[in-house]
């Protein structure tokens, strides 16, 4: 049995883990502030809220720069891991505030 060799797929399936992604951060900033008893948890809820839209449109643009990399034959090599990875654990960050100051 032969593998089926599509590069676009691979791309397209991180794509959607990262729209997954951002949707859950939007329903945890969400749950934030319909919680928020204080000025911190509305900034914490509101931080959660802006991540999940950084967190979305940093996938989107990831995407369309693997998809122009993969057809013009280039590496998809950016080493953009890090605003990423700031992006997810933001969130986590700005949970944990808001439920030690509560």
């Amino acid at each position: 049995m032969s593998a089926v060799q599509d590069p676009g797929l691979q791309a397209e399936r991180t794509r959607l883990a990262w729209s997954r992604t951002a949707l859950a951060t939007a329903a945890l900033g969400a749950l934030l502030l319909h919680g928020a008893r204080s000025p911190v948890g509305l900034v914490c809820g509101g931080a959660v809220l802006l991540a999940a839209v950084g967190v979305l449109l940093r996938g989107i643009g990831r995407y369309r720069h693997i998809r122009r990399a993969v057809a013009a034959g280039r590496s998809v090599v950016d080493g953009s891991g890090s605003p990423m990875g700031l992006l997810v654990l933001l969130p986590a960050a700005a949970a944990l505030i808001a439920v030690l100051t509560r």
